[in-house]
């Protein structure tokens, strides 16, 4: 266990701003939690959990305990002939966990190649990307109750997960820290290309979708990601900065008379989902800075630090896109990031 005091979270946020927390803490083990709730300090302030900081954005300093867990091990605890169970700590990489998994062959993580953050941070935000999401490898969560340290498991059914949701964004928020998390990968699979852009970047490079391997899509999806996403070293941002809308087939069709080439997509429930960044797009914010905040010029989705910024600018330029997409489209976008 490590304590920082007045630590700067600059390195563990990608919008890169700089915010002071009280005390920041990496732990690997569950007996350090007690020993920090013994602590009157430590104890008397308020917690908070922070990963690789991929989908925050931080508007003040934190009077409060950060913690972050470090433990990275990968380890294979279960195999069979179609399958692999892997268990892995919340503090490694996620990119790092996905090339690895490509690296031997096992299917299952390569579309969510290239996304930042940790892996402990996946589950809670329920990650997606190109057609898949996190929670369809996930079989159990390892966590640490922040009260006392109790090891609690949850398996899958047990985590709420829905689109960019999970338990641990609600009812066990700031409750509980992941510490491992463990994936069933296959041997063997069919690739995921139900994504149109993936699909065409496939057959584009001359490759046939019935002899594919892992690397083969994870390779094409480093491409696509890296021609239309910023690197957060070079532009700070948190991503995808708001949620694609879901809306009712009655205003997808009146939107439709005004907007004939609005893109939608019906959900199982009947509603039409809209592309944020279309709408943004369209309400002509792709590219647009204002001061030191604005969005990236090859995808409105991206709300970018151009150098400098505030979380407090950042937060005023989402909502001057809020208001425009709401005023021309009746629609209502929520942020996809965690604003603290």
């Amino acid at each position: 266990m490590y304590i920082h005091a007045n630590y700067n979270l600059r390195q563990h946020n990608t919008f890169n701003i700089d915010c002071i927390a009280r005390f920041f803490v990496e732990i690997k083990h569950a007996s350090a939690i007690p020993v920090m709730r013994h602590d009157p300090i430590l104890a008397a302030l308020p917690w908070q959990i922070i990963g690789g900081g991929s989908n925050l954005l931080l508007t003040k300093d934190l009077d409060a305990v950060v913690l972050s867990c470090n433990y990275d091990e990968i380890k294979i605890v279960k195999e069979d002939e179609l399958s692999v169970w892997l268990s892995v700590g919340s503090g490694c990489n996620w990119h790092d966990l996905v090339t690895y998994s490509v690296n031997n062959g096992w299917w299952g993580l390569e579309n969510l190649a290239l996304i930042p953050g940790k892996v402990g941070a996946a589950p809670v935000q329920n990650i997606g990307a190109y057609g898949a999401e996190v929670q369809d490898t996930i079989t159990r969560i390892q966590t640490f109750d922040l009260r006392d340290g109790t090891r609690i498991e949850l398996r899958k059914n047990e985590c709420n997960f829905g689109y960019r949701d999970s338990i641990f964004k609600k009812e066990l928020a700031d409750r509980v820290l992941i510490h491992r998390v463990t994936f069933r990968l296959l041997k063997q699979s069919k690739a995921n290309l139900v994504h149109e852009p993936l699909h065409e970047a496939i057959v584009n490079k001359g490759l046939r979708v019935d002899t594919l391997t892992p690397k083969d899509v994870y390779d094409a999806i480093i491409a696509l990601r890296t021609q239309k996403i910023p690197d957060p070293k070079v532009l700070g941002s948190a991503g995808s900065f708001f949620k694609n809308p879901s809306i009712s087939l009655k205003h997808y069709q009146h939107l439709q008379e005004t907007y004939p080439d609005i893109p939608g997509h019906k959900q199982v429930n009947g509603c039409i989902k809209i592309p944020a960044a279309w709408l943004i797009e369209q309400a002509g914010w792709k590219g647009k800075k204002v001061g030191h905040v604005g969005t990236y010029q090859k995808h409105a989705l991206i709300v970018v630090n151009y150098g400098g910024a505030t979380g407090r600018e950042v937060i005023e330029v989402s909502e001057m896109i809020q208001n425009d997409v709401i005023n021309m489209f009746s629609i209502s976008l929520e942020k996809e990031v965690v604003v603290l």
